[in-house]
């Protein structure tokens, strides 16, 4: 579990880099002011990255350190309260 988290956090950084530099180059105009907004959403979204790395870091790590049987109790807790606040 952990490790396919971490994989699928690792996804997203790499999606974020290229959907920075896809929102710079795709929102660039002809007017300086559309420039500066493509320019500044790219940067947003160029911060999405180094999260995402440092969070699979960690689930990586905790898989390692052999904390997968503490994930799987703190999910079937979270499931049971969710179906107590269901019924």
């Amino acid at each position: 579990m952990l490790d396919k988290l971490g994989y699928i956090a690792a996804g997203l950084g790499f999606t974020s880099i290229a959907a920075s530099v896809a929102a710079w180059y795709t929102e660039k105009g002809s007017d300086t002011e559309e420039n500066a907004h493509a320019e500044r959403t790219g940067i947003f979204i160029g911060l999405w990255p180094q999260t995402f790395f440092a969070l699979a870091m960690i689930l990586f790590k905790l898989k390692e350190m052999g904390h997968e049987k503490d994930v799987q109790r703190l999910l079937s807790k979270l499931e049971k309260k969710v179906e107590e606040t269901k019924s």
